[in-house]
């Protein structure tokens, strides 16, 4: 979850979602796969340039929002698939992003504030493991005292 903490705003991402047969905004998210170069933070870096097209800077810092779960938060109960949420401190572009999947067509959504983010979860317009790990976002910042 992409944060800009000189701006206060949060990047989104939006695609088709066929379970429900629209077009959604979420948190940039992928599987953890090999190419991705052996651990949960590579991989958020290179979904970083990937889907949302940033990338880590010099002042950028990578946060785990959950580093006491241990392997991830489980999809749900019919999957073997887990998520591991991370907070990404003030991305810059990526001049040279990574290719997209070929069906990944994304829209991407830069300066979203806190209060429009919370009124795209309390309108069900996230699906839920957006919604889940965007309100750990937004906690993490609120305890931190960066919103």
């Amino acid at each position: 979850l992409p944060f800009n903490t000189k701006n206060k705003t949060f990047t989104l991402v939006e695609e088709f979602h066929p379970g429900p047969n629209q077009h959604m905004k979420g948190l940039i998210a992928g599987m953890f796969e090999p190419k991705h170069g052996g651990s949960a933070e590579k991989a958020a870096v290179w979904e970083l340039s990937e889907e949302a097209r940033l990338k880590l800077g010099e002042e950028s810092k990578l946060v785990s929002l959950a580093p006491d779960a241990q392997g991830g938060f489980s999809q749900d109960k019919y999957s073997s698939a887990h998520f591991l949420p991370f907070l990404a401190l003030d991305c810059v572009e990526d001049a040279r992003p990574r290719p997209r999947d070929r069906e990944e067509d994304i829209q991407v959504h830069r300066e979203v504030s806190v209060d429009d983010l919370r009124k795209l979860i309390k309108e069900g317009k996230l699906n839920m493991a957006s919604t889940s790990f965007a309100l750990m976002g937004i906690s993490y910042l609120e305890v931190n005292g960066m919103v």
